[in-house]
């Protein structure tokens, strides 16, 4: 082993289990959570092949955040969709709604879709201050901690996301 992966492997084991609680406390399995951080670290690894990294710890927690949104949206895509795959087309054809709440429902899912396909269009460090801030309910200065930025670099980023999701909204 040479110096990085030695270097590697001692963060690895300093900072497993504070990844592995983060995911365990966002998406309440503990094999996921364990997939994850491992992903976690795979990515660092990989990031730190390009270039050194200056805040690690920063850096695993900024890739965590985004692993755990792509995860719950994938999670979301496949109960979605799971269910009617099992359904034969022709069935699914033949059960029509004419209830008005099915309607709203379906406005609101496709709000839902504009939303997410807005943020996907934004760099991962809007989307990640974002999901901070809305999900996680972090305050913009533990959200700037975290990433390593500043409290008005978040709130820019922030705002920054706002406009662009109600304006993306706006055009639907």
């Amino acid at each position: 082993m040479n110096a990085v992966s030695d270097n590697l492997d001692h963060f690895f084991r300093e900072n497993r289990d504070d990844l592995v609680g983060f995911f365990l406390r966002r998406l309440h399995c503990p094999d996921t959570a364990k997939d994850l951080a491992q992903e976690t670290f795979l990515r660092i690894l990989f990031s730190e092949q390009r270039g050194p990294t200056q805040d690690r710890r920063a850096l695993a927690f900024f890739i965590a955040g985004n692993l755990v949104v792509d995860h719950i949206r994938k999670e979301s895509v496949r109960a979605r969709y799971a269910p009617a795959q099992d359904m034969p087309a022709d069935m699914l054809e033949a059960v029509a709604s004419n209830d008005p709440d099915s309607e709203k429902q379906l406005m609101v899912l496709q709000d839902l879709e504009a939303v997410d396909a807005a943020l996907n269009e934004l760099p991962d460090d809007c989307r990640t201050a974002f999901y901070l801030s809305a999900i996680e309910g972090l305050t913009y200065t533990q959200i700037g901690e975290c990433l390593g930025v500043s409290e008005r670099v978040i709130a820019k980023r922030i705002a920054k996301t706002l406009k662009h999701c109600r304006a993306s909204r706006e055009q639907y």
